[in-house]
């Protein structure tokens, strides 16, 4: 599987707070750090839960989806991180 290096760094940034993500949330998290994607995140999301990266978590009253890294989403990082590490 391949991602992109903008959907690499929106998962980087999901992962680093354990919360249920909105687009809003998210789209001014990336606004505020400068990084790419900014505008775009319905796509990269999208994009990200299909390729198992992000799970979407129903509310109680589904009146909005919410965004959280995967399982999957976090053992991609893990080796990521491990294999920077052995590099």
């Amino acid at each position: 599987m391949t991602i992109t290096k903008i959907e690499l760094n929106v998962l980087k940034v999901m992962a680093e707070k354990d919360i249920d993500w909105t687009w809003i949330i998210l789209d001014r998290a990336l606004s505020m750090r400068n990084i790419p994607g900014f505008g775009n995140v319905a796509n990269i999301v999208t994009s990200l839960i299909n390729n198992g990266m992000v799970d979407i978590v129903l509310n109680e009253d589904g009146s909005r989806s919410r965004y959280r890294v995967s399982p999957l989403g976090h053992k991609f990082l893990d080796e990521l991180n491990t294999t920077r590490l052995d590099d």
